[in-house]
């Protein structure tokens, strides 16, 4: 869960005062909670009475509300002194001294926040798979076939490291699943970082097939 402050929220009246009295603002500050459903809550609720005898201005306004540890002081004094201004100027009747009542409200956002998903590692394949791996592929030497001898056109070149078979004298192997060839060195490289072709995902077996009923494999020396 996240919560945030927005900006402060400020409701301003102002009406008469007698001449005997001075110039007189009653604030009262809330801090609020509202959910993502916009329900409001009130946490906290206080008031402050200022007598700004140096008139509403924003710099004096703010002065008194920093006196009184009011968080924002600076905000609040500049927008409560524009509300009192244009007050004023849009009421003829109205006048100094004035009685200026403010609300305040901080408002606190809660959003649900849930964290990323973390990938899950990859797991490479062990030392002991590879070799078994080259081990499977060397029996049979009657059937290595020579680079020339791949006719589809995705087995012409590894796509590793994107070279032609033809031109390297790099041992050639295959996945066991898939098929897929590649440079021995290029794949286990990859084998022992991610297992699974880099081609179509398929997944190298973990396990000890000792009882494997047929083995192929392309292998060049």
């Amino acid at each position: 869960m996240e919560t945030e402050f927005d900006t402060p929220k400020v409701y301003t009246l102002v009406a008469n005062l007698p001449k005997i009295f001075t110039n007189t603002v009653e604030i009262l500050l809330q801090e609020l909670i509202q959910d993502e459903t916009g329900v409001v809550q009130v946490l906290t609720s206080d008031n402050i009475n200022l007598n700004p005898s140096g008139g509403f201005t924003p710099h004096h306004l703010s002065r008194l509300l920093r006196d009184e540890q009011v968080p924002e002081s600076q905000f609040l004094g500049q927008k409560i002194a524009l509300d009192i201004s244009r007050e004023l100027a849009n009421d003829d009747s109205l006048r100094e001294p004035a009685f200026v009542f403010v609300t305040v409200n901080f408002i606190r956002e809660t959003r649900l926040v849930f964290p990323p998903d973390e990938p899950t590692p990859s797991r490479g394949a062990s030392g002991e798979v590879l070799h078994r791996l080259a081990d499977e592929q060397r029996i049979g030497d009657d059937r290595r076939i020579e680079p020339m001898g791949l006719k589809e056109t995705s087995d012409i070149q590894c796509s590793i490291c994107i070279e032609d078979f033809s031109d390297s004298h790099e041992n050639i192997i295959w996945m066991p699943q898939c098929k897929h060839v590649f440079h021995q060195d290029c794949l286990f490289e990859w084998l022992s970082r991610q297992n699974s072709c880099p081609l179509c995902r398929s997944t190298v077996p973990m396990e000890d097939q000792k009882n494997r009923e047929s083995k192929n494999g392309l292998f060049i020396n």
